[in-house]
């Protein structure tokens, strides 16, 4: 029987999900991110059995990309995208997106492209509604350059082009003064709707609401 794959789930913030109903165990795939300055190699496709809850110990395939702290899956699960956690003090510097292909059948994973993502340590994604943009929260350790929410447009093969907007957050509301003397923003994320984008900013303590248009 063709193979039905229900809706992603983000664990933490390195793991995604996505199952399938079908004849032949396991039942259900996850995608784990993970931070590659130790063993880590980049993304890891495990098998799970939801009958017995327990994870294949040999990892399906492994997907060789830096820092990949968190990923996103399209409505479509036929494209991953992937932040690149990188920043300063670290073997790559420059914080990147990464694009990859979902075979529909095998689930075999493929690189398709990568762009920077403006901004130092990108933390979170997600898609807007119409699969057209990509939302990177881009944390940013050092007060400079601070946090920003980076606007990445999606092409129909889920091809990464170079970011479209930049939005510095914050300031730092200096309430803590060891994390918010400058801002931090974490998520990003569209309303139901996909008329607005919401972006949490741990250094402000704020959210920032920005309208959304496609055009």
């Amino acid at each position: 029987m063709p193979h039905k794959f229900l809706p992603w789930l983000a664990i933490a913030s390195a793991m995604s999900a996505f199952t399938l109903q079908a004849q032949a165990m396991p039942d259900t795939e996850l995608l784990i991110g993970s931070y590659t300055q130790g063993k880590s190699e980049g993304i890891y496709r495990f098998a799970f059995n939801s009958e017995t809850g327990m994870i294949d110990a040999k990892p399906l395939q492994v997907v060789k990309t830096e820092n990949p702290s968190w990923l996103t899956v399209s409505r479509d699960q036929r494209y991953l995208f992937a932040v690149n956690e990188n920043g300063p003090g670290q073997k790559d510097v420059v914080g990147k997106v990464s694009s990859f292909a979902i075979d529909p059948k095998t689930r075999q994973i493929t690189p398709i492209n990568q762009v920077q993502s403006r901004g130092e340590e990108p933390t979170h994604s997600s898609l807007s509604y119409d699969g057209r943009y990509l939302f990177v929260a881009n944390y940013a350790v050092n007060p400079e350059p601070g946090g920003a929410l980076t606007v990445v447009p999606v092409g129909k093969d889920g091809t990464l082009s170079e970011a479209v907007q930049v939005l510095p957050l914050g300031p730092g509301s200096k309430v803590n003064s060891e994390r918010q003397m400058s801002s931090h923003v974490h998520l990003a994320v569209p309303t139901p709707d996909d008329k607005y984008v919401v972006s949490a900013d741990l250094g402000a303590d704020k959210l920032f609401v920005y309208r959304y248009d496609a055009s």
